[in-house]
C-alpha cells in the first residue's frame, strides 16, 4: 500500500486579503470536502475514495503579532479500486512542516524588508536563528527552481515575495509550482518514493467542482 498526498487548492485570492487563521481556513475547507468526488492519483479511478482515517498535527500561525499553535485533523482517504491511501492537504498547510504557509511568508517578509534584526525577529516568532537561516536557504532554492537561474539573479527576494502576495489567485502559483517541481513551495522534505508503483505519489490539481472558502 502506498501512502500519498493529494494537495488541494483553497487560496483563490490574494494572500493579503486573508484575515483569518490557517486553522479556520483548513477547517472550513474540510467541512465541505467530499471524498466521493476525488480522483485517485495512483490508479486514476474517479468516485471510489472513501474516508479511511484521521491523524492529528500541530500548525503554527502568526496572529496578532505573536505565534499561535493550533491542532488540525488531517483526513486520509482510501481508494476502493486500488487500496492506496491519500492524505488530503489544502495548500495553506506545508507538507512535513508544523508551520503554516502564512507563518513562513510573514516571517520571510519581515526578514527581507529589514524591519527587525535577526535576534529580534527570532524572538518575535519564537524560532532559532538556525531555523530562520534554513528557511531562507530553502526559499532561495525554491525561488531559483521556479524562476530559473537567470531570472532568479534579476529578481530580489523582496520583489519575489511581493509578487507572490499580489497574485490574484495564490493557488494558481502553488499548483504551478507543485506541477513543475513535484513538491510544495517551502516544503523542506522530499516526497517519499511510491512503494510498488511507478505512478506519481504526489498529486495536486484543481478539480471540478472544487471548494471555495471565500
Amino acid at each position: 500500500m502506498t501512502f500519498t498526498m493529494i494537495r488541494k487548492n483553497l487560496l483563490f485570492c490574494k494572500i493579503t486579503r486573508i484575515k483569518t487563521s490557517s486553522k479556520s481556513l483548513f477547517d472550513s475547507y474540510m467541512s465541505r470536502f467530499k471524498p466521493g468526488q476525488e480522483t485517485c492519483p495512483v490508479c486514476g479511478s474517479l468516485g471510489n475514495c472513501r474516508i479511511h482515517a484521521y491523524y492529528g498535527r500541530h500548525l503554527m500561525d502568526f496572529i496578532s503579532s505573536k505565534p499561535v499553535k493550533s491542532d488540525i485533523c488531517v483526513l486520509r482517504v482510501c481508494c476502493g479500486s486500488c487500496g492506496h491511501t491519500h492524505a488530503i492537504l489544502p495548500d495553506v498547510v506545508v507538507p512535513y512542516s508544523g508551520y503554516s504557509l502564512f507563518f513562513l511568508l510573514r516571517l520571510l517578509g519581515e526578514y527581507f524588508s529589514g524591519l527587525f534584526h535577526v535576534e529580534e525577529l527570532c524572538e518575535r516568532f519564537g524560532i532559532s536563528q538556525n531555523q530562520l537561516y534554513q528557511w531562507i536557504s530553502l526559499w532561495r532554492i525554491h525561488k531559483q527552481e521556479w524562476l530559473g537561474v537567470l531570472a532568479d539573479m534579476e529578481v530580489s527576494d523582496w520583489l519575489f515575495l511581493k509578487e507572490l502576495l499580489s497574485y490574484n489567485r495564490y493557488s494558481s502559483f502553488s499548483m504551478g509550482y507543485a506541477i513543475q517541481c513535484n513538491n510544495s513551495f517551502m516544503q523542506s522534505h522530499a516526497n517519499p518514493p511510491p512503494s510498488g508503483s511507478k505512478t506519481a505519489q504526489y498529486h495536486q490539481l484543481i478539480y471540478s467542482p472544487d471548494i471555495s472558502v471565500f
